[in-house]
């Protein structure tokens, strides 16, 4: 890859990234707390599957936003080392972390800077979670560059994301009512206009947020192809979705899509 192609954190581009994670971590952190409905329901559950973390086990957590699934890991009995590059989400991580403390350390840090990333010790993490971040990243290839570096022999690198064939920004969500023999029908459906082609775009992912922020698309070959190149395998995956509540009305919301996977968990592995 030409250097000149990746993000680095002197960039305007990455600099609007961030800048836009720094004016909604507090809005997140207050309405995230220890996890959403997604998190509980769909991510954690499959991550720490994937994960399969064992005792006294040593983790780096990329792009941990507001350390929720850090302080969990940490209960798990892992040794945490956590990261962003939102000082204001890394501040109130250590704020909420109130025990297991001797367990986690968090610093800011960019995933996208891979002299950064290295830094934090050759060899040293047996596995690396990146949990809902990597469609939030404008580069991944230093993240997958670095990942042979921090991984011990045999380490896993585990994340989670929206799923990229099915929740991306411009995917419509759709409830149609059919009388079928007297009978009132729903389906629900997905509408996805644009996959193969990787592009920027701006959403929300809580509504409320101050301001929009950047989610960058990429198709499940251009997603995992860094990673490979790097010599990574995929050894796991989860697509995870909803159990619909039949007594509450019809939605648009992803709990009342319990055929379509809002989101994708992948383990890949240093062999």
């Amino acid at each position: 890859m030409n250097p000149n192609d990746r993000a680095k954190p002197e960039d305007p581009s990455a600099s609007r990234v961030r800048d836009a994670w720094e004016t909604n971590a507090e809005f997140w952190d207050d309405y995230y707390r220890e996890g959403n409905a997604f998190h509980r329901t769909l991510i954690a559950p499959a991550t720490e599957k994937l994960l399969k973390l064992q005792q006294g086990e040593t983790v780096l957590d990329v792009a941990c936003g507001n350390g929720a699934f850090t302080r969990r890991m940490a209960a798990l009995g892992g040794n945490v080392v956590a990261v962003d590059f939102s000082e204001t989400f890394i501040e109130r991580a250590r704020t909420r972390t109130t025990e297991d403390t001797d367990r986690i350390e968090y610093r800011v840090l960019d995933a996208t800077d891979p002299e950064a990333l290295c830094s934090l010790g050759e060899g040293r993490f047996d596995a690396v979670v990146c949990t809902m971040a990597l469609m939030d990243m404008e580069a991944i290839d230093p993240l997958a560059e670095a990942l042979p570096h921090l991984l011990k022999p045999n380490g896993r690198f585990v994340f989670s994301i929206q799923h990229p064939c099915f929740n991306q920004t411009g995917c419509r969500l759709t409830i149609e009512e059919e009388d079928r023999g007297g009978e009132l029908v729903l389906t629900r459906s997905v509408k996805i206009s644009r996959y193969m082609t990787p592009f920027p775009s701006e959403g929300i992912g809580i509504r409320g947020q101050p301001v929009p922020h950047h989610y960058f698309h990429r198709p499940l070959q251009e997603l995992l192809r860094p990673f490979f190149d790097q010599g990574l395998v995929l050894d796991g995956l989860e697509e995870r979705s909803f159990e619909i509540d039949e007594t509450r009305p019809p939605r648009l919301s992803w709990d009342a899509f319990s055929e379509i996977p809002p989101v994708l968990v992948v383990r890949l592995v240093r062999r």
